[in-house]
């Protein structure tokens, strides 16, 4: 026997109407109705109030459907693939967002990290350079030239200069390798990703576009000291550092 014939069956048995049958069960009678005209069936949870409310076991009132009951069976089945999905795209979501928040606001800290972060866009800066001539002693990096032999050499690396990426004058200090600048050319076209930086060439001042060179000084010796200073100044632990990192240099040259 079908179930819809079945709850019919059963519910006449109790003495039940289908809107007081609906009542007891939280549903409309137009539900009821559904059921007994086989338009539509109960889901597993209601299967079970009903067996209770009409005082017959579960065994009983599916005995002989075969047909509902594989329906019932395979919606629970797609029930359970549709909240592993669910749980799956909510869990990718969660690290999406994750991601998105870490890569957004954990910028100019990690090489690494900059290096692959799709949210940070390749720049081309410029950066006046210290020379053999005016180079500090702690400019200079001490490298090994033979055996139990060192020797101090620029650009082993150049540590925290101020490459100036815009006609704005937003900077940023970033530490690269390049050797000894020719003479003629004491100063860096920087290819970079955050604090990440892909390739360097030595240029001449007038290699430079104007608008860039409005806001750099021609001489590295008005450079030297800004690192130190940022840093004693730089926010505490804790707190954003992306904002600090970038920072605009101003020359009054226009």
């Amino acid at each position: 026997m079908e179930l819809s014939e079945q709850l019919k069956k059963y519910r006449k048995q109790e003495n039940l109407t289908q809107k007081q049958l609906a009542l007891k069960l939280n549903v409309s009678d137009k539900t009821i109705s559904s059921w007994e005209t086989s338009r539509t069936y109960p889901d597993i949870s209601l299967l079970i109030n009903l067996s209770s409310v009409l005082n017959v076991s579960l065994d009983d009132f599916l005995k002989g459907d075969t047909k509902t009951v594989e329906k019932i069976d395979k919606d629970l089945k797609l029930k359970k693939v549709y909240k592993r999905s669910l749980i799956v795209l909510a869990v990718c979501v969660a690290i999406i967002a994750g991601g998105y928040g870490f890569l957004s606001t954990y910028q100019y800290q990690n090489e690494t990290v900059d290096r692959f972060n799709p949210l940070i866009k390749t720049k081309i800066g410029y950066a006046t350079l210290p020379t053999e001539k005016n180079a500090t002693d702690s400019e200079l990096a001490r490298v090994q030239v033979g055996n139990n032999k060192t020797k101090k050499v620029l650009g082993a690396p150049f540590k925290n200069m101020v490459v100036t990426d815009d006609a704005w004058g937003n900077s940023s200090f970033l530490t690269f390798y390049g050797g000894l600048p020719p003479i003629n050319k004491p100063y860096a076209m920087v290819e970079h990703r955050g604090i990440y930086v892909s390739r360097m060439n030595f240029v001449d001042w007038e290699s430079i576009p104007k608008s860039i060179r409005n806001n750099m000084f021609k001489d590295y010796s008005d450079y030297r000291g800004m690192y130190e200073t940022w840093s004693k100044n730089k926010p505490a632990k804790g707190e954003r550092h992306n904002d600090s990192k970038v920072f605009t240099v101003k020359t009054g040259k226009y």
